[in-house]
């Protein structure tokens, strides 16, 4: 067997043991376990369950992106107010219920977040997430900022039009009536959470082109 299987056996094991266990209850035997394969092989391919988890995270984040398949959505839209609203709606889908009927994306968001709340996380787990900003919601962003230049305004603006979605998954996993159910309620959320964010934005575009 290559090595490249073995370790993508070990990836899919880790995967589905963090996102019912999270960290602390996994254990490498659990691992070793589901991937058929010995304790040597996770050292082998990564060194240790701390880097095999960053790696698994990492992966998800992956999976996130061409789950939402934001890119592609992205360029069939013609107005930024359009992009935006699709760009939150690909944030919040991943904690819908109908898309997660079994509630493994919700925790594996869970614990993306917790992860990267910590003081020693590492960066490159949420490489993609941030690629994925610079790339797809900065430019929407200087549209709506009316061409704005100044990308320390946009990357400022990214944080406060982001926050909506990570604030609003906060809630639901401290209240499940904020729980959103439905592909209905999907809708509703995105477009209320967008006018509010679109209205702010609007706002700093007249502060800063006064």
């Amino acid at each position: 067997m290559s090595k490249d299987s073995t370790r993508d056996r070990i990836l899919a094991a880790a995967s589905a043991e963090f996102s019912i266990k999270g960290f602390d209850k996994t254990t490498v035997r659990d691992i070793c376990t589901r991937a058929d394969v010995n304790v040597a092989a996770i050292n082998y391919h990564f060194r240790d369950k701390q880097n095999l988890y960053y790696k698994v995270l990492a992966h998800w984040m992956d999976d996130y992106m061409e789950k939402t398949g934001l890119r592609e959505s992205m360029t069939s839209l013609k107005s930024p107010e359009e992009k935006y609203r699709q760009y939150l709606r690909a944030e919040l889908s991943y904690m819908c219920k109908a898309n997660d009927p079994d509630g493994v994306q919700l925790n594996q968001a869970r614990q993306i977040i917790q992860e990267l709340s910590s003081e020693d996380h590492d960066p490159e787990v949420f490489r993609c997430h941030k690629e994925v900003e610079e790339e797809i919601l900065f430019p929407v962003l200087q549209e709506l900022l009316g061409g704005c230049e100044d990308m320390a305004v946009v990357a400022d603006a990214a944080m406060a039009a982001t926050s909506l979605s990570v604030h609003y998954f906060l809630r639901a996993l401290d209240d499940p009536q904020f729980t959103i159910q439905t592909e209905e309620d999907l809708d509703h959320t995105t477009n209320f959470l967008a006018t509010f964010a679109l209205g702010g934005l609007k706002a700093i575009k007249e502060k800063y082109n006064a």
